[in-house]
């Protein structure tokens, strides 16, 4: 009898330390009044540094350990660009906690801290030049594996052109028309802090004069005019890997950064962990690319000009053997029309793998992507590899005192086509002929021969 009272007595005083231990686990949803759930909202309780980030679906999740609930009151903190800040007042107690936070749109942007450069801050009215922010959202929407690329239409003078079609062809940029005739129009990038050139050039200037251009009309340095066209070097960042674009123009912005911002600044944020528990992230993408036009081919003469035929042509160095302006073919010769069989469907295949996560006093996000871009034309040398890893990290000493870091990595396998050929100067034979020389298309992309006579 007195060791049952014993137990009793035991049992009862271990129940007030059990609830005194219980964790408090705070879900809820946020949302947005003009367009339904938020994810990537940053929800964070500053007293206790504990954190979450909000999901596809904008629920969220925060632990907090028995032992630090007392009852006391926090402020929970939801924070996403291009929308205001909102604070809720809750008082923690044991078990699970429901608060959900909508979020009105901030389209003035004003309020918000920005960074301004050589790490300092600054309210976004207190600038003194114009600054777009572009959405992470519309990035990852654009499906474009140029970082620059995906920036076309979405910032008013902000001009974007692609050199080529190719898989990796470079993407130029320009912020408020053309300042100079010869020179660099590029802006400055910024990456965390950290200054990055976009600037890229062409190969053809290393190409020499070859047989393949000498002799043949307008194209006496046909070598020269062969060359790929080189990606730029933002291609090297994963667009999920951003948290922010900010566009800075005017000449304030070389104020801030120098005369390398003459141009206009664009300011690359990339994504940092938050206290909490850890989250996992897979994004898989895939799209199809397709030549949708050929290029219409004239099969009423046959090879030569002035109504004058070519033949025979003994070698592709024959002016008139690249001309379709020869005598009227007589009804029901053969045409013949390889315009599509250089071409096939191309693909575009994108995966990231994201973790993030940390403590109150140590945050990490780390990513791995892997993109494989394969091109329209027909041969193993048309395509676009990159991989992609990034890290960063940052740690807590004291109150005053946090420690950082970055690190990226990028690998890229890259064959690019060239920009003409023997056979035509659209790659294609687009003429009709009765000649049974075989010519050698000397493009990368396509290495075997083409019989100019195959009929269609």
């Amino acid at each position: 009898m007195r060791f049952r009272f014993l137990l009793g007595a035991f049992a009862l005083g271990l129940a007030p330390a059990t609830a005194i231990a219980q964790a408090t686990v705070i879900t809820g949803r946020i949302t947005a009044e003009d367009r339904g759930a938020l994810s990537d909202v940053a929800v964070s309780i500053p007293e206790l540094g504990l954190g979450a980030v909000t999901r596809d679906d904008g629920r969220y999740s925060i632990t907090i350990p028995g032992a630090r609930v007392t009852g006391q009151p926090v402020t929970l903190t939801a924070r996403r660009i291009g929308y205001r800040v909102q604070s809720v007042r809750i008082t923690l107690t044991p078990g699970t906690m429901t608060q959900d936070i909508a979020l009105p749109a901030n389209p003035l942007q004003l309020g918000e801290v920005v960074v301004t450069g050589a790490g300092t801050t600054s309210t976004v009215e207190r600038l003194g030049n114009v600054r777009n922010v572009v959405s992470p959202d519309l990035i990852k929407k654009a499906n474009e594996p140029n970082l620059v690329q995906a920036l076309a239409g979405k910032a008013p003078n902000v001009q974007i052109s692609q050199t080529a079609g190719d898989p990796g062809a470079n993407s130029r940029i320009q912020i408020r028309g053309l300042r100079t005739l010869n020179g660099n129009v590029e802006p400055l990038f910024i990456i965390d802090g950290v200054p990055v050139t976009n600037y890229t050039f062409s190969s053809t200037n290393f190409n020499p004069i070859d047989a393949g251009g000498t002799g043949v009309g307008g194209q006496d340095v046909g070598g020269e005019f062969e060359g790929t066209s080189a990606p730029n070097r933002m291609i090297d960042i994963n667009s999920d890997d951003i948290e922010n674009v900010e566009i800075l123009k005017g000449a304030a912005a070389a104020a801030i950064y120098g005369a390398r911002a003459a141009n206009g600044v664009i300011l690359i944020t990339t994504k940092h962990g938050h206290g909490g528990v850890t989250r996992y992230q897979l994004r898989s993408s895939y799209s199809n690319d397709e030549v949708t036009r050929d290029y219409p081919l004239q099969t009423s003469f046959s090879q030569g000009r002035f109504n004058v035929s070519a033949l025979p042509c003994e070698s592709i160095g024959k002016s008139a053997c690249t001309r379709s302006w020869g005598p009227r073919l007589a009804a029901g010769t053969p045409v013949y029309d390889h315009s599509t069989e250089a071409f096939r469907n191309g693909h575009i295949a994108d995966n990231t793998l994201t973790v993030s996560g940390g403590t109150e006093r140590t945050t990490f996000f780390l990513s791995g992507g892997s993109m494989r871009n394969q091109g329209v034309f027909v041969g193993p040398n048309n395509y676009f590899d990159r991989s992609t890893v990034r890290l960063n990290a940052t740690h807590k000493l004291t109150e005053g005192l946090q420690l950082g870091g970055n690190f990226s990595y990028a690998a890229i396998s890259l064959s690019a086509a060239t920009t003409s050929t023997d056979c035509s100067s659209a790659f294609s034979v687009r003429r009709p002929s009765s000649t049974t020389k075989s010519f050698s298309i000397r493009y990368p992309a396509y290495t075997d021969r083409i019989d100019c006579r195959t009929p269609v």
